[in-house]
């Protein structure tokens, strides 16, 4: 697969391994409002990513980050608070929010993480955004197609990770349109690894430095394969 084609829509599933992550987080019993601690579940799965990447085959922020975006997409769906926008058109709605949502096939309830790319800088219309990491999700719809997902991040001057823009498929198209913090106007990415800004009449190569993929986690889980 080439580099973003994990954004195109696909008929099946493009995540190359699958992985119970139910011995990390057992579901709150009771009280279905009691407030879920990520972080704790997060930073348990992180941990045995970085054991089992020991020997530092991978960057370990890119491991980092991959665990806590994994646990926190099982996490959601879990409590039914995954948010889907290929099912309301919007971004701000979670799924236990929908009528029938026990009804909908289950893939259309959890983000499967696909990839993560490490950009050292990146400029946009005069504003430079440093140590940018662009992951992809996939998540169906209800046509049962697998549609893109895609969050950017950001390191501040403290090391943590910080969410700076996010994005979907929004004209079934192929790009997907990217709403960044401190930017004025959205921008695409497409497939052949672009952002455009539409406005501006620009096209901008994005030079990857450093990149994951699930089937290298698949491969660190020494799960089986697609």
């Amino acid at each position: 697969m080439k580099k973003f084609d994990s954004i195109l829509k696909t008929k099946e599933s493009k995540k190359k391994y699958y992985v119970s992550l139910s011995k990390f987080f057992k579901k709150s019993q009771g009280d279905s409002n009691q407030k879920i601690d990520y972080a704790y579940y997060e930073n348990l799965y992180i941990q045995n990513l970085l054991e089992l990447n020991s020997k530092k085959k991978f960057d370990t922020d890119l491991i980092f980050l991959w665990g806590q975006l994994e646990m926190k997409s099982y996490i959601d769906y879990e409590l039914c608070t995954t948010i889907n926008p290929y099912l309301t058109n919007m971004n701000n709605i979670r799924i236990k929010d929908l009528p029938d949502y026990n009804y909908f096939p289950e893939d259309t309830k959890i983000k499967n993480i696909l990839d993560i790319s490490y950009l050292k800088s990146i400029s946009l219309e005069g504003l430079t955004f440093n140590n940018v990491y662009i992951v992809v999700f996939e998540i169906m719809d209800f046509d049962f197609m697998y549609r893109p997902y895609v969050l950017l991040f950001s390191k501040d001057n403290s090391g943590k990770f910080v969410e700076i823009g996010f994005g979907y498929d929004t004209n079934n198209d192929g790009n997907v349109e990217l709403f960044i913090s401190s930017f004025n106007y959205p921008i695409y990415l497409n497939s052949k690894g672009f952002f455009i800004l539409p406005l501006a009449n620009k096209r901008i190569n994005l030079e990857f430095y450093d990149y994951i993929t699930s089937e290298d986690v698949g491969k660190l889980l020494n799960k089986k394969i697609k």
